[in-house]
């Protein structure tokens, strides 16, 4: 329900009684909610760049926007002729907030005059809303649950702007009933400076993220870029495993009520080390045991993961059934060589039996037999690292989450005048 009290100041542009209405939660002394429609413009000022067929314009689609920030991802350059369709002016005194899809949460504060796609809307902030105040906490994301509660079209859902406009907005006052312009800046300032903390802290956590994604490569390289030490030899695989081809069996027997066994069908089913079903089939065509190596043969081919039970596979799989050899040697020997499956300088766009068959890789022998203890040492170590890997990344994505809460946490009390 909204107040009956009314604010009025005189600098706004136009002399329209602002109320203040009921908000989502309680606000400090000092501080209203406001509708958005009473504090902006939907300054909709359209045209067609056709009619400027030599014009250089800079174009903001909703693809330059990186969702969540609001940073400008790519600065587009387009001559009026190669540009379809009409399209909105701005300024840099605009928001433009992007109704489609608005849990991409696209809102972006320009720098200079341009054009943007009819999926952005041009807010105007009337004088002493400071523009950043308002786009950061148009990216909130109360505002995000907000506008995917208020949806228009189901194919291409698009946020319902007579809700859009009656959005709560929290404001702080000074004394004269006047927006307090100068507290806008001051807590823009200091989200800003606390998000540059966190965005620091995220860079070289990012850094730390890309050396530990490469742990297993370094140490795989280490281990088999040796094919000329003494004791290894090359042989096929086909020499010493039995390679079984996927096949497709009928749709009609699909399932994903747990029916029959879990039937994997490409990299998509596959984790770090073992595959997640995601369907099953009652009468799968081929089937791989517990610890065959399952290789992608289709694009993208060499990716491998171990069957961590009895399933089922299909025509983007292989299984390899290790008979003379160390299972987990050879699936890390494979995951050395899964982004080498080349041919001329061209990646392989299917592995076929007779590729695997003949495929050669580096065994270490003793007395003129293959050493598994060796190959048992070597994968246990190489186990090792992917597990310490493993951990490394789980306690990055356990990072980013809690970075994500920190900054949630910064907006929220500086939307409720507590920052």
């Amino acid at each position: 329900m909204e107040r009956t009290r009314q604010i009025t100041f005189d600098e706004f542009e136009s002399e329209q009684l602002l109320q203040e209405i009921k908000g989502p939660y309680a606000l400090p002394e000092g501080w209203k909610w406001i509708r958005l429609r009473d504090i902006v413009t939907e300054d909709r000022q359209q045209i067609n760049p056709q009619d400027f067929p030599e014009q250089e314009f800079w174009l903001v689609t909703m693809d330059c926007v990186e969702a969540g920030t609001g940073k400008l991802l790519q600065r587009v350059i387009v001559r009026g002729k190669d540009i379809k369709s009409v399209k909105f002016r701005f300024n840099s005194r605009h928001v433009l907030y992007g109704k489609l899809r608005p849990y991409l949460n696209k809102v972006y504060v320009p720098d200079g005059e341009g054009i943007c796609s009819t999926e952005f809307i041009p807010l105007l902030p009337k004088r002493e809303i400071y523009r950043d105040f308002l786009a950061i906490y148009l990216r909130t994301r109360y505002v995000a649950n907000y506008a995917m509660k208020n949806l228009t079209g189901a194919r291409q859902p698009r946020v319902d702007l007579s809700a859009f406009f009656r959005l709560p907005v929290p404001i702080p006052f000074k004394n004269n009933n006047k927006p307090d312009l100068e507290e806008q800046k001051r807590i823009v300032a200091k989200i800003e400076d606390l998000f540059s903390k966190i965005d620091r802290i995220r860079e070289l956590r990012r850094q730390a993220k890309e050396e530990a994604e490469n742990l297993l490569k370094v140490a795989l390289h280490h281990v088999f870029s040796r094919a000329d030490e003494e004791g290894w030899k090359w042989v096929r695989l086909g020499e010493i495993a039995e390679i079984i081809m996927g096949q497709s069996p009928p749709s009609e027997t699909y399932n994903t009520e747990g029916k029959g066994l879990p039937f994997y069908q490409g990299k998509i089913d596959f984790g770090e080390k073992y595959p997640t079903p995601r369907v099953y089939c009652i009468t799968p065509s081929k089937i791989a045991e517990t610890n065959d190596i399952l290789i992608s043969v289709r694009a993208p081919v060499g990716p491998v993961n171990i069957a961590n039970n009895k399933c089922g596979i299909g025509r983007g799989l292989a299984a390899i059934r290790v008979k003379k050899s160390f299972n987990l040697y050879v699936f890390y020997w494979l995951k050395y060589f899964e982004d080498k499956w080349v041919r001329g300088g061209t990646t392989f766009e299917a592995i076929t039996k007779n590729n695997l068959f003949r495929h050669k890789l580096l065994i270490p022998f003793k007395n003129g037999k293959p050493d598994l203890e060796e190959q048992k040492r070597i994968a246990a170590y190489l186990d090792k690292i992917a597990e310490r890997q493993r951990k490394l990344l789980e306690l990055y994505e356990q990072t980013e989450r809690e970075l994500e809460i920190m900054k949630q946490s910064i907006l929220s009390k500086a939307f409720r005048g507590k920052l």
